[in-house]
């Protein structure tokens, strides 16, 4: 390792308060890397290096990571609405490598930081109009769910978030890539979003179901929420 990126290895070793102050003071010299000089190339340095320094303290006590991801987030949103597309899909490029990692630990009973850690793709698919954005959120959400589907808990709340927002679109290519992978979640992860998360899919599903562009999409929706109907009235589905 050079002796910059032993810098942010090294993070490691900083008590508690230090490593928050040093992931806000990192977050603030990325925002003034990709605010500096429009004519030119924005930097994303300090924005790579903070996907590093989570990496390197995802391991610390559930208090703390909760500290350094409240701010994370908060850069990960601003940075995933910049005017500047490069950047904006670094962005979201970025919260899909941390949350592929994050994912692949088991979320504790009664914790919530799986909703916590997909926040910024809902805040971002909302905030950003652009569309190769927010086929980009959907296609990052869609790799989550067919590569940590089973370790997902609280974290389908933002997935269904995301899902309904797009799903009344008129963008064929993200109404379709949203629905497709809804239809897989009925097909295949039912028994994982059933209990908790039933109310959730249903309304996801009604709202494909008035998409007024796509038909076939309406269509396919309602059949859907027909099997839904089916296994809440054979008690397959306990919400909570």
């Amino acid at each position: 390792l050079s002796e910059i990126d032993r810098i942010f290895s090294n993070t490691v070793n900083l008590n508690d308060n230090a490593i928050v102050e040093f992931v806000r003071c990192l977050c603030d010299t990325s925002v003034l890397e990709v605010s500096t000089n429009r004519n030119s190339e924005p930097r994303t340095f300090s924005l790579q290096k903070l996907i590093e320094v989570a990496y390197y303290n995802m391991e610390r006590i559930r208090f703390v990571w909760a500290r350094i991801w409240g701010i994370m987030a908060d850069h990960f949103k601003q940075v995933g609405c910049h005017s500047n597309l490069k950047v904006a899909m670094y962005a979201v490029d970025s919260l899909r490598q941390l949350a592929m990692k994050f994912l692949a630990k088991d979320e504790l009973a009664n914790y919530h930081f799986q909703k916590d850690f997909l926040k910024p793709f809902e805040h971002i698919v909302v905030n950003n109009k652009s569309l190769q954005i927010r086929e980009l959120v959907v296609s990052c959400l869609s790799q989550m769910i067919l590569a940590r589907a089973k370790n997902i808990r609280s974290g389908w709340k933002s997935i269904f978030m995301v899902f309904t927002f797009v799903a009344t679109g008129s963008e064929q290519s993200i109404v379709f890539l949203a629905y497709l992978m809804q239809d897989k979640i009925i097909m295949e992860y039912f028994s994982l979003v059933a209990n908790s998360f039933f109310v959730e899919c249903v309304e996801c599903l009604t709202a494909f179901a008035s998409n007024r562009h796509f038909k076939e999409v309406g269509v396919k929706a309602v059949e859907s929420i027909g099997f839904c109907a089916q296994q809440l009235a054979e008690g397959n589905v306990l919400p909570h």
